[in-house]
């Protein structure tokens, strides 16, 4: 009988991460609720209101022990657009753009050479028929 398969690290990083992801959003729920006790803020909302901190703290607790665990690369640039309060959306939209545009000029440096080798080609066997023959036997 076979051993129980141990999970393969990939397993255990996505797990992590999905985890951390669930924390960010709980606590983006939980200072969406303090904002609004906060500005509804009533004496009897205070136990509500430090019960909310206390649930947030947590969560960035929690987020601190899981953060050695994950092993995630952030391009500077990603975090540049973030800290000046842009959206990374827009950073990958405008790398895809530029790729795009990238690609299409290198696709047509290679039509632009075949072409010309082409071309090259045709006019040594017009003009030197026979070194073109011994050429092409030799490949």
């Amino acid at each position: 009988m076979q051993p129980p398969a141990q999970p393969s690290s990939n397993e255990f990083h996505d797990a992590d991460r999905e985890l951390m992801e669930n924390k960010i959003r709980e606590s983006l729920e939980t200072l969406s609720q303090i904002r609004v006790s906060v500005s509804n803020h009533e004496l009897a909302d205070e136990s509500v209101l430090e019960q909310r901190v206390d649930r947030l703290v947590r969560g960035y607790a929690d987020m601190f022990a899981i953060k050695d665990r994950l092993q995630v690369n952030i391009p500077e640039d990603v975090l540049g657009y973030i800290k000046d309060g842009r959206n990374p959306d827009e950073f990958t939209s405008q790398f895809m753009e530029r790729v795009a545009s990238e690609n299409q000029f290198t696709n047509g440096k290679i039509a632009a050479l075949t072409n010309f080798k082409q071309e090259f080609e045709s006019k040594l066997e017009e003009f030197f028929p026979e070194e073109m023959k011994d050429r092409k036997a030799q490949q």
